[in-house]
């Protein structure tokens, strides 16, 4: 269980290195929508000392330093903490794994991850290391997808897949459920768990404008996506190509001038360490 965990980690780390260039694109555009619903959930405020868990390319990190917060941003994949120091020198970004943070006990006033738990494959484990090294009185919060039905970007991309008519040759390495804490009560169970008082689920949901025709849509997710671009990867190159043709059928109905607009809903979990 341990080899297939941290091949798993290995496997995201890798994936999230080759695609830091990329990532914003689109993928990065979406989840940059639900900042502030984290931080608010998190009360993030001036003079607080912030942990961005995942930080990715630094954007979470960089709005929390925004509202005088001091953060320090942590994250496995390398690639992604290359792009986060180039675009915000001014900031402190590190490398960690959130399943094994390299902080001491009760380190920051306020601790935020956002849509990191669905990317782990021992959540119970990192969410007591989030709240190990979150301060009494301090607030933890997480940002998950919704389910594909309703976050729309992940779930065409699905549903082209399996559009597709073909078993993929390979898989990646296993993972946990990617919509396991979609569901308020397993995302709420998950902080219980982790001893935090005041468990609270919202659901924030936009429309997120992407310009460009289908291909450039397609392109641009499967550029900031991991498992998903994996599973398209593994199709032989006729199967991808009608993976890519059922796509742009899916998607026609989303079309707008000049691009596509498509729901994206996520939910944001918090509670406060006694």
């Amino acid at each position: 269980m341990a080899d297939a965990a941290e091949k798993f980690k290995a496997f995201e780390a890798a994936g999230w290195s080759r695609r830091a260039s990329t990532y914003g694109r689109v993928s990065g555009a979406i989840t940059a929508r639900f900042i502030d619903p984290l931080l608010d959930a998190a009360r993030v405020g001036p003079g607080m000392r912030v942990l961005d868990v995942a930080t990715g390319p630094g954007h979470v990190a960089a709005a929390a330093a925004a509202r005088g917060a001091e953060p320090v941003g942590v994250d496995i994949a390398e690639g992604m903490l290359a792009v986060a120091r180039r675009d915000h020198p001014q900031l402190d970004f590190r490398h960690g794994d959130a399943e094994a943070l390299p902080f001491a006990d009760s380190s920051f006033d306020a601790v935020v991850g956002a849509f990191v738990m669905n990317h782990l494959p021992r959540p119970e484990v990192a969410a007591a290391e989030l709240v190990r090294v979150l301060a009494s009185g301090g607030r933890l919060a997480l940002s998950v997808w919704d389910v594909p039905e309703r976050m729309r970007f992940i779930g065409l991309v699905q549903d082209a897949v399996a559009r597709a008519g073909e078993a993929p040759s390979g898989q990646p390495a296993a993972g946990p459920d990617p919509f396991r804490f979609a569901a308020d009560a397993q995302l709420r169970g998950l902080l219980d768990d982790a001893g935090l008082e005041d468990a609270a689920v919202d659901t924030v949901g936009v429309r997120h404008r992407v310009e460009g025709d289908a291909m450039e849509l397609w392109d641009g997710l499967l550029a900031g996506s991991v498992r998903s671009a994996a599973a398209v990867e593994a199709l032989s190159p006729a199967a991808r190509e009608r993976a890519r043709v059922a796509f742009a059928e899916l998607v026609e109905p989303y079309r707008v001038a000049g691009g596509h607009e498509l729901p994206a809903v996520a939910k944001v979990g918090s509670g406060r360490r006694p």
